[in-house]
């Protein structure tokens, strides 16, 4: 995701927060420090209620975070690898590797993350109460107390049947278990997902109307992003079973222009991406492929430099979301292709580099898809 910094690595899965999730750290910091503190605890210092908002905010976020773990470790348990977990302005995303195959493991990965949510608010308000009982100061308790409501109403909002939020997942895979068809059901639960979208969009209208202006657009946001978030989930799963048909060696390109590790990145502007008209070449050292190189590990090179920088340096080497087999369906390329950062992927026959997909020629496929079948 653009504007991220990665904070970590847990269980081999990339932890990273994206810019926007600022906004939400200072939106909840304020509130607290302006409203919900001076409202409530009128007698409480202001650089107080500023401190703690800013700890609530902090609570709050390691909340997401182990919500969307929950629901990783649980994949990865399943045997759907998670790459990376990204944390921003609407909450956070787990990135698997692929969609369940099974209606189980759909349920199962589905109601992890608000069980997690669930627990902490158990467990922060038997910790409230132990605190309470021995007389522990209400600076401690509220900031508690607070979180393990938010967490409560973090599980009941991600249980609403509405795809592709948790509810709506383990809704999809009970009508998938129960139909067996997997469509069917993303489109049931996707078309309640977009209803909770407008649903939320309304009432955020409603609200900016009488006066409430954050909680207004902050709900209309949230019903925005639901309502896209449920049809390209309904469309990718359509895409999904619709290249699960089709293998790689079917659909890939077989004559690939490799470039030599060796020449310059003058020589690649020149000789390869002007004249090719390609973004971007596999690179080749001793007649073994070691990676690609792109336009934007191009453009990261000063042009005074282009002379002196060989394409060997720059090239992004070779990593498993880069690589697919000839037996690999196209659904498999497309979901590496649309997570890595280069927009294709090399079919390789054990160290053989035999063709290549890119995004041009699944979306350019779709495209003709669609006009044979309106």
């Amino acid at each position: 995701m653009k504007g991220s910094v990665v904070i970590g690595k847990f269980k081999g899965i990339q932890i990273e927060v994206n810019s926007s999730w600022l906004v939400i750290f200072g939106l909840v910091t304020f509130m607290l420090a302006t409203n919900y503190f001076p409202q409530n605890y009128p007698d409480w210092n202001p650089v107080l209620r500023w401190i703690l908002g800013r700890i609530i905010a902090l609570l709050l976020f390691v909340s997401v975070l182990l919500h969307e773990l929950s629901h990783s470790l649980v994949s990865i348990s399943l045997g759907i690898q998670v790459k990376k977990i990204s944390l921003f302005i609407f909450g956070g995303i787990a990135q698997m590797e692929k969609e369940p195959d099974e209606p189980s493991k759909e349920l199962k990965i589905g109601i992890a993350g608000p069980a997690m949510s669930v627990f902490l608010f158990i467990l922060l308000m038997l910790l409230t109460n132990i605190f309470a009982f021995f007389g522990t100061p209400e600076i401690i308790i509220v900031p508690l107390t607070y979180v393990a409501q938010v967490n409560l109403i973090l599980a009941i909002f991600n249980m609403v049947p509405a795809f592709p939020m948790d509810g709506g997942r383990v809704l999809r895979a009970l009508i998938w278990h129960f139909s067996g068809n997997l469509q069917n059901a993303t489109k049931i639960a996707a078309s309640l997902g977009g209803v909770f979208g407008y649903f939320l969009i309304f009432t955020g209208i409603f609200w900016i109307m009488t006066g409430n202006l954050i909680n207004g657009i902050w709900f209309a946001f949230i019903g925005w992003y639901i309502n896209q978030a449920s049809q390209s989930s309904y469309q990718q799963t359509v895409m999904s079973n619709m290249f699960d048909k089709i293998s790689v060696s079917e659909f890939m390109t077989a004559k690939v222009i490799v470039v030599d590790y060796h020449i310059s990145v003058q020589e690649l502007v020149d000789s390869y991406f002007y004249n090719y008209k390609f973004t971007s070449f596999p690179v080749k050292k001793d007649e073994e492929v070691i990676g690609i190189v792109n336009l934007e590990r191009v453009k990261n090179v000063p042009k005074e430099s282009w002379d002196q920088t060989s394409v060997g340096g720059i090239a992004t080497s070779l990593e498993d979301n880069l690589i697919v087999s000839p037996n690999d369906t196209v659904s498999t390329a497309m979901t590496k292709i649309f997570s890595n950062s280069i927009g294709r992927v090399l079919v390789m026959e054990q160290v053989t580099l035999i063709g290549i997909v890119s995004r041009t020629d699944i979306l350019n496929y779709i495209r003709i898809h669609s006009q044979f079948n309106r």
